[in-house]
């Protein structure tokens, strides 16, 4: 719904689009919350409303968990699906163009190369350097893509439910079969 003000519309923007309990004051057990730095790094730190408002007067934005009128998803939820795949992609780019430029070091020797500095490229910048180093040694650097190992499932918890989706009547069945199949 549009008030006609540009402000008054921004201001709805901002809000939740649902009506939310305003909740009690907590005085321990706060989440941690995403916090985007100054520099554009975002960092999981103290969620109670003290380091809250320190971080904030240090220029950090806390990213909003609830999704505001017009946007499909809140912040906390587009960064973690959309934003940090992406970033890990190119993190994990970065070290193995890193990895290999090291590598081709260690076996030519007079190869120069300063070690410090990385942190400040681009990918982009990353790859210029690399095509740099197999013109200067005229060989082929190989650039080793790293292994993505998917996490092993815990065998200390296999056959246990460790979601809430489950109602009280499916565990009652779900005890009552086990029951029987062992009698």
């Amino acid at each position: 719904m549009a008030s006609g003000n540009a402000f008054l519309d921004h201001l709805l923007e901002q809000t939740p689009p649902t009506a939310s309990q305003p909740q009690r004051g907590q005085n321990y057990n706060y989440p941690s919350r995403l916090y985007l730095k100054p520099d554009g790094e975002v960092v999981g730190l103290q969620g109670d409303p003290i380091n809250e408002s320190y971080y904030r007067s240090k220029g950090f934005h806390l990213l909003n968990d609830q999704a505001t009128r017009g946007q499909a998803k809140s912040e906390v939820r587009q960064y973690l699906e959309d934003e940090y795949p992406t970033i890990l992609k190119e993190q994990r780019e970065k070290a193995e163009i890193i990895n290999a430029i090291r590598r081709a070091m260690q076996n030519d020797r007079n190869l120069s190369i300063p070690e410090d500095g990385w942190e400040d490229l681009t990918l982009e910048e990353m790859r210029d350097v690399l095509e740099q180093v197999r013109e200067e040694t005229h060989k082929s650097i190989r650039v080793i893509k790293s292994r993505i190992s998917k996490p092993a499932q815990d065998s200390m918890l296999s056959g246990v439910e460790t979601t809430d989706q489950s109602s009280m009547e499916e565990l009652q069945a779900r005890r009552r079969r086990g029951t029987e199949v062992k009698a």
